[in-house]
């Protein structure tokens, strides 16, 4: 193909290729005039299986009794079971030798009908009918082989086992035999009877199949079996009925399979859309899936294929004998190389031969929004590739991209317009006396999200709602963007109030997005379109509001709680404190009231006393002082245009805090080095033993002045830097700062030299 030529034009390759339909006759015949359309297989794993099984049972060559087998391919709508069920067909169909195959598209509540008008029957086909009467003969040869063998009379005499072999090995005609040896037409109908028993509605299906070998009633019994009513001969012989209702043809397959089985022939059964009769009433389903089980058993037992097609739900629910019986066949959801290669099968089935592997026209970006969107069924892979396809074609665009993709989802799924989707909604809601479309208090005017419909509010409580929002489908990560802004504005909002939000789509969801809602709001959202929607507005409605009411519930609880805590702990600290007073009223202790600052000043040695008077005084003077400017409240004056005064906002900076507060911890390492004075002076001043006590009392006060000179060293200094005051004498200070700091650095050294000298009346050791 020329790059200049339009690559998206002629008929659309996918149109018309989105359903299979099982047809019940072999019907080749082409409608219309262009050339058939190739049937389009993907190969992947599911396929192999599945004929793997159907080849095992056309090549099984033992006992007939263990090749019987029945195949159910499960799996949700649209992923391509009746195209399996169809290929199992056309397998069985071009199969040699031919088996006898039944084909039923779906089953109905008349089947009848569907017996008589859609499924093939021995009557419909010469081949069938030979291969039919044939089976029927073997079968004859086997009954009249076992009634000659029960006869004791010795009629049969010295050829008994060559008659009897004859029969078996299908050599010898057994109605010549049965009239050479007067065999009774009663016997065998008898015989017939007790092999049928169990099996169906025996009496009259033995009478017929007694007489199919007369050529005078064989046209009679093969429109009987068809399922025409039974001509006057039968009814003179007791078949009255024809073959109707789901139990009559059940009843008839099981039949053909006890015939086809006793004389070791292949037959097959393929059902399709078996879910059809979840829409049944109950008493009609029971029905269906008794008769459905007896065919099972049949077929397994008689060497039968049977082939049905069966949606997880109804595979699930049915009952536990057929799960032991039945092999299932799970189809799952296809991945982007199965995807890839449906569509180049496509584009090659039209004669377009796509460049290098690829999927073109469709872009590499387009193919991965098929594949996210479609969920990987098949069927929606088809659908939206043709509504792609005629998207591009009308815009005249060279390539289908992702827009085209979008606006196929677009038209595809979304049937209703905004409106309509509101008043089905109202529809729904009125049904449940749920009153809406009254948001709550500070809500009416809020903005929805881009393109969404008209959001409907149910009040819970007063303070719980509901808002149900309408959006188009969802096919950006942007759209659920916009729903969890317009649900967190909402709350924020509010307030206290709760809200929970669910979302219904008009039109199509996939798997992906759904997820991406139900994070966002906390809720799975719904499809319009889905034939359960109002079921489960009905339901997420009734969950959501059960939702709000356990949270209000819970909150309200959680306040009841958190206040019952506080009360007990009240009420613990009361009785502590009670139980505190009654102990002091029985235990009164006499406290003496704590020493003052100037009652420790005065108790002080008097050598070190003005010591301790000048550090405390210029400690006092720096701190009334301050560090900086001093701070001024005046406010500013007022302006010329005659505003009022302005306050006046005073900032200290970090390094004045810093002093101020080194200020304050000096204090207090002062006064404890005068309580530490105080307490070693007092405590030992009463006289003793000189000696000892001389040693003691110059250990004991080098260690509280050497105690207050390492902890003024790790406070910051006073004066913002200078030299250090312990490196040499001290020089004349200025600043408040580095006086007190003088005064501070000196302080223990002094102490210690003056009280050393005058308790003991030698030198102290410096510090």
């Amino acid at each position: 193909m020329s790059p200049d030529v339009f690559p998206v034009e002629g008929e659309n390759p996918f149109r018309g290729s989105t359903s299979v339909q099982l047809e019940g006759f072999a019907d080749s015949t082409q409608v219309g005039t262009g050339p058939p359309r190739e049937p389009i297989h993907v190969r992947r794993r599911i396929n192999e299986q599945l004929m793997e099984h159907v080849q095992r049972y056309l090549q099984h060559t033992g006992d007939s009794s263990t090749r019987g087998r029945v195949l159910a391919l499960v799996g949700e709508f649209g992923l391509g079971k009746s195209h399996l069920a169809a290929q199992v067909t056309d397998v069985l169909r071009e199969s040699t030798p031919l088996p006898a195959l039944w084909v039923i598209g779906q089953p109905s509540v008349d089947m009848r009908s569907v017996f008589q008008h859609r499924v093939m029957s021995p009557h419909d086909d010469i081949e069938a009918m030979a291969d039919f009467m044939q089976a029927i003969t073997d079968y004859y040869a086997d009954v009249t082989a076992e009634l000659l063998e029960q006869d004791d009379t010795g009629r049969l005499g010295a050829a008994r086992e060559e008659f009897l072999r004859g029969l078996r090995d299908r050599r010898l005609d057994p109605q010549k035999i049965a009239r050479a040896f007067d065999l009774d037409e009663e016997l065998i109908h008898s015989h017939l009877r007790r092999h049928l028993r169990g099996v169906t509605d025996h009496r009259a299906f033995a009478t017929a199949l007694a007489l199919l070998p007369n050529q005078v009633y064989q046209e009679d019994i093969f429109n009987w079996l068809s399922g025409e009513a039974p001509a006057p001969p039968l009814q003179q012989r007791g078949v009255t009925q024809p073959i109707q209702g789901i139990q009559g043809v059940f009843e008839a397959f099981a039949v053909f399979s006890l015939v086809y089985g006793q004389s070791d022939r292949p037959y097959a059964l393929v059902l399709d859309e078996v879910d059809k009769i979840v829409d049944w009433t109950a008493q009609d389903r029971a029905l269906f899936l008794n008769a459905f089980e007896m065919l099972v058993n049949r077929y397994v037992n008689q060497g039968g294929l049977l082939v049905f097609c069966v949606r997880p739900d109804l595979w699930s629910s049915l009952p536990a004998s057929l799960h032991e019986r039945v092999l299932p066949l799970w189809l799952d959801s296809w991945e982007r190389p199965a995807t890839e290669e449906l569509i180049k099968q496509h584009l090659l089935g039209s004669g377009r031969v796509p460049p290098d592997k690829s999927c073109a026209p469709f872009s590499d970006p387009a193919v991965t929004q098929i594949v996210t969107l479609s969920d990987g069924v098949p069927r929606q892979i088809l659908r939206i590739c043709e509504g792609a396809w005629d998207h591009a074609a009308l815009s005249r665009s060279p390539k289908i991209d992702t827009e085209a993709v979008h606006e196929a989802i677009r038209t595809t799924h979304e049937k209703r317009p905004m409106g309509e989707a509101a008043r089905l909604l109202e529809r729904v809601l009125a049904g449940d006396q749920w009153w809406h479309n009254v948001p709550p208090r500070d809500l009416a005017d809020l903005p929805g999200p881009p393109g969404s419909g008209e959001p409907r509010w149910i009040e819970v409580t007063r303070t719980a709602w509901i808002v149900l929002l309408p959006v188009r489908s969802l096919l950006t990560r942007s759209g659920v963007g916009d729903i969890a802004g317009f649900l967190g504005h909402a709350r924020d909002v509010a307030g206290s109030a709760g809200i929970e939000m669910l979302v219904v789509v008009n039109g199509h969801a996939c798997r992906q997005m759904r997820r991406q809602v139900t994070d966002a709001t906390g809720t799975m959202p719904l499809v319009l379109d889905d034939p359960r929607f109002d079921t489960a507005l009905r339901s997420g409605v009734q969950s959501l509001a059960e939702r709000l009411r356990a949270s209000r519930d819970s909150t309200v609880l959680e306040k009841l709680s958190n206040r019952l805590d506080v009360l007990q702990g009240q009420q613990q600290t009361l009785l502590e404190r009670v139980d505190s007073i009654d102990h002091s009223l029985d235990n009164p202790r006499i406290l003496s009231p704590a020493p003052t600052a100037d009652s420790l000043a005065e108790r002080l040695p008097e050598p070190v006393r003005a010591y301790f008077r000048e550090a405390q005084e210029a400690l006092d003077r720096l701190l009334e002082e301050g560090e900086g400017p001093r701070l001024s409240l005046v406010p500013v004056a007022r302006s010329a245009a005659g505003r009022p005064p302005r306050p006046r906002r005073l900032l200290v900076d970090d390094t004045a805090l810093r002093s101020m507060g080194a200020v304050v911890l000096a204090r207090r390492l002062l006064e404890a080095f005068r309580d530490a004075i105080v307490g070693w002076w007092e405590a030992e001043a009463p006289g003793g033993d000189t000696e000892r006590l001389a040693g003691r009392d110059r250990g004991e006060l080098f260690a509280i002045c050497r105690g207050f000179e390492i902890s003024l060293e790790s406070l910051p200094r006073l004066d913002r830097g200078g030299a250090d005051p312990l490196s040499g004498p001290p020089g004349a200070a200025t600043d408040p700062g580095e006086r007190a700091q003088d005064r501070l650095a000196h302080l223990a050294d002094r102490v210690l030299r003056e009280l050393g000298e005058a308790f003991s009346g030698g030198t102290a050791p410096r510090l």
